[in-house]
């Protein structure tokens, strides 16, 4: 079931297709990296750079900067979500008089409810966020199908401008 605020899901284009990408490939190039994703469906072979698989020691080490990478990235958000409800704290503690700074105003109150409240909201749309880019699936898989498409293209372009 969709909900009205959730985005809906959209077929996942290739680095190549998608609306921000402003490189030079032709259409023609584009056509062929196409196919080469798209031969499993047709004739049942994978994608070229997914035969080679890399050694378990070295998936593993891949795969523990992954997972450290997303534990900072997490860890930091949450540390600048308490930061600023700890801000707004302070700022409401000073506001009803349980510190003595003197200066009590509507704005602030304003600001540290804001600062309070406010990150609570933020962190779980971050967290998300991240989880997707770091847990999501295959997402090392597909940097390198890129890495394997942009090598083929230029090797290509290579050979066709060399006239030997």
């Amino acid at each position: 079931m969709a909900w009205w605020w959730k985005k809906k899901q959209k077929e996942d284009l290739p680095w190549y297709r998608l609306p921000n990408y402003k490189g030079n490939l032709t259409e023609d190039e584009k056509r062929e990296l196409d196919y080469f994703r798209h031969r499993e469906k047709i004739e049942g072979e994978t994608h070229p750079a997914d035969r080679y698989d890399l050694p378990e020691h070295v998936g593993m080490y891949v795969s523990g900067l992954e997972i450290a990478r997303y534990d900072e990235i997490q860890e930091r958000l949450v540390g600048r979500c308490f930061l600023w409800s700890a801000i707004g704290i302070f700022v409401l503690a000073n506001h009803f008089g349980w510190i003595s700074l003197n200066y009590r105003s509507t704005e602030m109150l304003m600001f540290g409810a804001v600062a309070l409240i406010v990150p609570w909201f933020y962190y779980p749309i971050k967290w998300r966020k991240n989880a997707d880019q770091y847990m999501g699936s295959d997402t090392h898989q597909e940097e390198i199908r890129k890495e394997w498409e942009l090598d083929y293209i230029v090797s290509r372009k290579r050979k066709r401008s060399d006239p030997s």
